[in-house]
């Protein structure tokens, strides 16, 4: 896997531990867990005791023999492509993945040509289609501030490349994450989910306080922020969370979405929001109209064993769909 520049330093995974690549020290960082468990695409590299490579640490790429490699380009398309991939590593498959919602330093046009230049396209959401296509956000005097991709789908991306679009879930390591954090006693509490960066049109916070107040349920928020290289910042996101019965988030941007995909391994209940995880792992509480939701609420907080399906449901499809094992079969049905 590489991408062209990122805070991760690179690394190779080895008998599914992450270590520094060149110095073979054991590599953790702000998204991970350890050197054990690394969180959505940067557990990529686990699935087949793979590399990552920032593409900024070398002035040439190491020689690797390399049968596959995964490649976002959104950051510097001006100074890296995928020619240059096919000259060092002539024998290897090119798959383009996506790593950023949104990209501010390539043009559309730059935006696809890339995506065509590989021999395979991923995309992460399983969204077929939005009618919104790519949304450009604009200053004032109409110059363009960021594209995004979270507007596009599948079959948008077919036709503006020409080529078939792979839906393939980023990874989740879901066991690891049961077995290291799941409390099987649970506070009936509402973590008041904030994401790093707000979607447009969010406000989770509204309908926590107006359900908080009516059905008298303490809630709480749980913010770590990135304090540097060392900060263990998704450790101590989990250990803050874990003992919560529901996580509010009412997000209505329609990407992959982890959060979802950490409440089901940790057997918390996510409510509200569109992204495609929750339709899949939690279709019952997919939605941000207050009335439905609550509704539907109404009967999960009052009917434990319906509750508890839903608990049940979530965990072993979120096996089923995201977990490394699922999610390389997949990808490897796709490269063959």
């Amino acid at each position: 896997m590489i991408v062209d520049g990122c805070v991760q330093r690179s690394y190779y995974v080895k008998d599914r531990k992450s270590y520094r690549f060149n110095t073979d020290e054991p590599y953790s960082h702000h998204h991970s867990i350890g050197n054990e468990c690394h969180l959505g695409i940067w557990g990529w590299p686990f699935l087949f005791d793979g590399y990552f490579l920032n593409w900024t640490e070398f002035e040439e790429l190491p020689t690797l023999d390399l049968d596959v490699i995964m490649v976002a380009i959104e950051k510097n398309p001006d100074k890296y492509n995928v020619d240059m991939l096919r000259k060092k590593y002539p024998n290897a498959t090119i798959v383009s993945f996506i790593k950023e919602d949104y990209w501010i330093n390539s043009s559309l046009e730059q935006r696809v040509n890339f995506f065509k230049s590989c021999d395979i396209i991923t995309f992460p959401w399983n969204v077929q289609r939005d009618n919104n296509g790519i949304s450009v956000l604009r200053d004032a005097n109409g110059n363009v501030i960021t594209y995004s991709v979270t507007s596009l789908g599948i079959d948008n991306l077919t036709e503006l490349c020409g080529k078939q679009v792979h839906y393939i879930p980023q990874p989740h390591d879901v066991d690891f994450l049961y077995d290291r954090y799941f409390q099987q006693e649970k506070q009936i509490k509402i973590l008041n989910y904030k994401a790093p960066e707000k979607s447009p049109g969010e406000d989770t916070e509204s309908f926590v306080d107006y359900i908080s107040k009516k059905y008298e349920i303490p809630t709480f928020q749980h913010v770590v922020k990135y304090s540097g290289p060392e900060c263990k910042q998704w450790e101590q996101f989990l250990e803050g969370i874990t003992s919560s019965l529901y996580c509010f988030n009412l997000d209505p941007v329609k990407t992959g979405g982890s959060m979802a995909v950490q409440c089901a391994s940790l057997g918390i209940l996510n409510i509200g929001g569109l992204q495609d995880s929750h339709e899949i792992l939690f279709s019952e509480t997919a939605t941000n109209e207050w009335e439905r939701l609550e509704e539907v609420f109404q009967k999960i907080h009052s009917e434990p064993k319906f509750r508890d399906d839903i608990i049940s449901y979530a965990f072993n499809k979120a096996r089923s769909h995201y977990s490394h094992e699922s999610v390389s079969r997949r990808f490897l049905e796709v490269v063959n």
